[in-house]
């Protein structure tokens, strides 16, 4: 088990390097670089550089071979741990913060696709609640997408199966799967009223970028008197909710 100073705050120089080479070594088994490339990767001297890699090797996170003027880096199974330490950190850091939209006025696609029977059964029945006819859609900037989209990819979605449904009594249109993220909403400025819903993942959708769809059992703009522009809170639900 690692021991816990190895990943404090004063020994972060050490596992940044090892972040460094860790990514530099990729799917390979070891790492062929001098001294001075690693000092050019951690924009450090020469000197400081060699330094930090025979630290590393003295704490037992890299294997070392010199050959002419360049090691061979192989990263040990304790160096493998303290990467995967770091990684549960910083996965829950990503998940404890805030997921916030802005209200914006839908375009009626969540209203219309909701109201088809095909899909509405399913989502009844998956969701574990009977949705209201429209969705809520929030505005993302490009940072909270990325985080949510970073969420999203850790997590199992509810999958609502795609079909195909007659039209005008012999044209077949197909309708495609959705992939739907239990989350709880709730206004930014007020904490005290929290509505579970879940955020649609459309394959074909016309919204703009960074829109994304909350389908609720309520009218959430009535339940929490949301307006356009108001912020809203998205928080994922986890897996034992």
């Amino acid at each position: 088990m690692e021991d816990k100073k190895d990943i404090s705050s004063d020994n972060y120089a050490n596992w940044f390097a090892l972040f460094y080479l860790c990514q530099n070594i990729g799917s390979q088994k070891a790492l062929h670089i001098s001294s001075v490339k690693f000092g050019k990767i951690l924009n450090l001297s020469q000197q400081t550089a060699s330094r930090r890699i025979t630290q590393l090797e003295d704490m037992g996170w890299i294997q070392r071979k010199i050959v002419g003027k360049e090691q061979i880096i192989r990263i040990t199974k304790k160096g493998a741990d303290i990467m995967l330490v770091m990684y549960k950190n910083m996965k829950q850091i990503l998940e404890d913060i805030l997921i916030v939209g802005e209200v914006t006025e839908g375009m009626g696609e969540g209203g219309y696709y909701v109201r088809i029977k095909e899909y509405y059964t399913q989502f009844k029945d998956k969701l574990g609640f009977e949705p209201f006819y429209g969705t809520l859609n929030l505005q993302l900037t490009d940072l909270n997408m990325e985080l949510l989209d970073e969420n999203l990819k850790t997590r199992i979605p509810i999958k609502i199966e795609g079909f195909e449904k007659e039209e005008d009594g012999y044209i077949k249109r197909k309708y495609g799967s959705v992939k739907c993220y239990e989350c709880i909403v709730s206004r930014l400025d007020d904490q005290s009223k929290k509505t579970k819903g879940a955020i649609l993942k459309i394959k074909r959708t016309h919204h703009k970028k960074n829109i994304i769809e909350i389908l609720a059992e309520p009218f959430l703009r009535d339940t929490l008197k949301l307006k356009d522009g108001v912020r809203v809170r998205i928080e994922l639900v986890k897996d034992d909710y």
